[in-house]
């Protein structure tokens, strides 16, 4: 999956003839205690995307406070992708799936628009749109 700018940025960007940054390319685990989907903050740091407000949330440790960010996730194999109004900037941060980053969890919120079967015995999963 890749992390970008939310489209209405790009547009921003282009109609003042600035560079637009490469989407942020890496792994995203599904995880359905999220309520909402987050992405590493660094890479949206990385991206130039300010944060537009603060959501509590609440995690295994405790409650903590973390940046909003708008974003948009594209899933260029399954040619699928999601502007986001607002993710929560979170720290993964020397998370990795066989080496490669972990950029993002996607929370409820995608997952309410989506069907998801998990065949724990055989180790795999379906995601329909």
């Amino acid at each position: 999956m890749e992390v970008n700018l939310p489209q209405p940025l790009i547009n921003l960007l282009s109609s003042q003839n600035k560079p637009i940054p490469a989407p942020a390319p890496g792994f995203a685990l599904i995880d359905t205690g999220a309520s909402r989907t987050c992405i590493d903050s660094q890479v949206l740091s990385n991206l130039g995307i300010s944060p537009i407000g603060v959501v509590t949330m609440g995690t295994a440790g405790g409650s903590s406070s973390c940046p909003l960010f708008p974003a948009k996730l594209s899933f260029p194999v399954v040619h699928l992708v999601i502007d986001f109004g607002s993710v929560a900037g979170v720290n993964l941060q020397g998370q990795t799936v066989n080496g490669t980053p972990l950029v993002a969890l996607i929370g409820r919120d995608v997952l309410l628009r989506c069907l998801l079967i998990y065949n724990g015995s055989g180790g795999f999963f379906t995601l329909a749109f």
